[in-house]
């Protein structure tokens, strides 16, 4: 069977019509009274659907009524609706369309503030006992002054939240309709329930969308900022992600224009506060808050920030702020599933913040192997160029030291003052710097691992400087040689530090004068054994300074460098060239800690330095 539309409810008979005021003929039908009210879409209208409810001739049958809302932020009553007896319409149709109330009795009462104090004592009564009251009202400046008025209390998920005085009307149907009054609040509020958590969960399937969907951090971000606002009901706003050491960054705002940006950064220490302690903060009374700022409280009245984490690293946070309490009886900040809701979108926007920097660092790993794929191939083309270099110096090695030996046999069977011997000479000299050149190339693109044993670096450096003896004598270089006797011995390679050392020997004759000074001094610094060898001859420009170690890039001279730079690095340490004052100095170091940490684990071996003690 049909459920009758309210508009088409039965009023009674038209012989139980009243005068307006006069009361209904029978108690208030509780049924079509339900029906009447509970598809209200929110409060607001609940308001009105009630006021027509008392105020119709088959309701309460009241004269007029008024509707006083309990605001518990300030503690005061509002007055909301005031309604006057005259809709001739069935109850269903005057209910659910109730004509609004206008006039400037109406108007004045929207205007009407009061404490609980200042109610007429019929109304405090009414109030404080939470039960219907009537009397006549004495004069306090309100509407109902000097008038025969019932006051009764409305409740809202067993709490008070309305007053309704109605003036007239039967008493008796009082208890049915605070009954339904309160029935019809708690469907509302049920309802607004339920479409708020419809609306959170649309957001969240939108924000989870966007996070496997979209591959711009900036706009999911923006996204995340809009829909806690809209789903929360705030005013505004902010989200913030971390910028490394400095904290956490404003990256997205959604609220009134021209205040966002400044809310957002008044509200920066608080973000930084949540985001470094992982710890949530809720204020609904932002005004009376000391934790928050003077900036804060002078603009805000509700506050929520929740942090941004992802498997417990904190990347930011999410706050809103200003929820719009669209009624007096809604409470005033954000409830625990606000703060749940909040907490999952932040979720979802810490696993966009953390895709967006595993992208990037895929990213980076990306161009790092492109790099180094384009270093293997330069390395490639450099072996190459090595092994033709080093098949290069091979066959000319042999027919350079054919001319050598020829013209020293020459050379020899030429009489002393003979004009030519003088040209053989330069022939063999420069042969021999040709041999040694070739020589060092083929270090270069040696590849033969290092015979290691222990040996001194003093003696390493004497026998080096005996093999260039002769160039020194040649050149008349005055040598003066510091060797420290502190300095130990090394598991090196003797051969290849000889030659570090003749390298840097022929280096400085190369370029001191005739009759010019080279120095070579041996010391320990600290947990290294210094080589130096400074001269003071011509000194290269500083932009040739890096050259001298490049190989093939030096022009010919200097190519030892390059090969002595090479070989010790092999044995852990490094070559350096500077200038001081007149001298020009290229030192060579090699660690002592790592040279022990290789010799750590057999027995001692022999130096040469201790066979020659035990000789002796």
């Amino acid at each position: 069977m049909r459920s009758p539309d309210p508009g088409e409810l039965p009023v009674t008979d038209p012989s139980d019509a009243r005068a307006p005021g006069a009361g209904p003929a029978r108690p208030l039908d509780e049924a079509a009274a339900a029906l009447a009210l509970w598809d209200a879409p929110d409060l607001d209208a609940l308001e009105d659907r009630l006021l027509a409810l008392a105020t119709h001739r088959h309701g309460l049958g009241a004269a007029r009524a008024w509707l006083l809302a309990w605001n518990a932020r300030t503690g005061r009553f509002e007055g909301r609706r005031r309604r006057a007896t005259g809709d001739e319409r069935a109850l269903g149709d005057a209910v659910r369309h109730p004509a609004p109330g206008s006039g400037a009795e109406a108007d004045a009462f929207r205007l009407h503030r009061s404490a609980p104090s200042d109610l007429d004592p019929v109304l405090a009564a009414a109030w404080a006992e939470g039960a219907a009251r009537d009397g006549r009202c004495g004069a306090s400046g309100a509407p109902w002054d000097g008038r025969e008025v019932t006051a009764v209390p409305l409740r809202l998920d067993l709490r008070p939240w309305a007053l309704l005085v109605v003036e007239g009307g039967v008493r008796a149907a009082l208890p049915s309709f605070a009954r339904v009054a309160a029935t019809a609040a708690d469907a509302v509020v049920t309802a607004d329930a339920g479409r708020r958590r419809a609306r959170r969960a649309a957001a969240l399937h939108e924000a989870a969308r966007a996070v496997v969907s979209s591959h711009n951090l900036a706009e999911v971000v923006r996204l995340v900022a809009r829909l806690a606002a809209h789903a929360t009901g705030a005013r505004g706003s902010a989200l913030w992600l971390a910028a490394g050491r400095a904290g956490v960054r404003l990256e997205a705002t959604h609220g009134p224009a021209g205040q966002r940006e400044s809310l957002a950064r008044a509200l920066q220490p608080v973000a930084d506060t949540v985001a470094a302690s992982g710890v949530a903060f809720a204020s609904d009374a932002v005004p009376d808050d000391a934790r928050l700022a003077p900036a804060v409280r002078e603009r805000l009245q509700s506050l929520c920030v929740v942090p941004v984490t992802a498997f417990e690293a904190s990347l930011g946070a999410l706050a809103v702020y200003d929820r719009a309490a669209l009624h007096p009886a809604h409470a005033p900040g954000f409830d625990g599933e606000a703060r749940e809701f909040l907490r999952a979108l932040a979720d979802l926007a810490a696993g966009a913040a953390g895709a967006a920097a595993r992208e990037d660092r895929l990213r980076a790993a990306e161009a790092r192997v492109a790099d180094l794929r384009a270093r293997a191939r330069r390395r490639e083309r450099l072996a190459e160029l090595g092994e033709g270099a080093a098949r290069l110096v091979r066959e000319a090695r042999n027919p350079l030291a054919s001319i050598a030996a020829f013209a020293r046999r020459v050379r020899r069977a030429l009489a002393d003052d003979a004009p030519q011997r003088e040209y053989l000479e330069i022939v063999i000299r420069e042969a021999d710097r040709l041999e040694r050149l070739l020589a060092e190339q083929a270090g270069l693109v040696a590849s033969e691992p290092p015979g290691l044993r222990v040996e001194g670096v003093n003696t390493i450096v004497q026998e080096a400087l005996q093999q260039c003896a002769e160039a020194l004598v040649r050149r008349r270089v005055r040598l003066l040689k510091r060797l420290a006797p502190d300095v130990p011995a090394l598991l090196v390679d003797p051969l290849r530090m000889r030659q570090v050392v003749r390298n840097l020997l022929q280096h400085a004759v190369d370029r001191v004068p005739v009759g010019g000074r080279i120095r070579v001094e041996t010391r320990r610094a600290g947990q290294h054994v210094v080589v130096d060898v400074a001269h003071d001859g011509a000194r290269a420009a500083g932009e040739a300074l890096e050259a001298l170690f490049v190989p093939f890039a030096t022009g010919g001279e200097d190519t030892g460098l390059a090969a002595a730079q090479r070989i010790v690095r092999e044995h852990g340490g490094e070559v350096r060239l500077r200038g001081d004052g007149a001298a020009t100095t290229v030192s060579f170091t090699l660690p002592v800690p790592g040279n022990e940490e290789r010799r750590r684990g057999g027995e001692r071996r022999v130096t040469r330095g201790d066979r020659r003690a035990a000789a002796r």
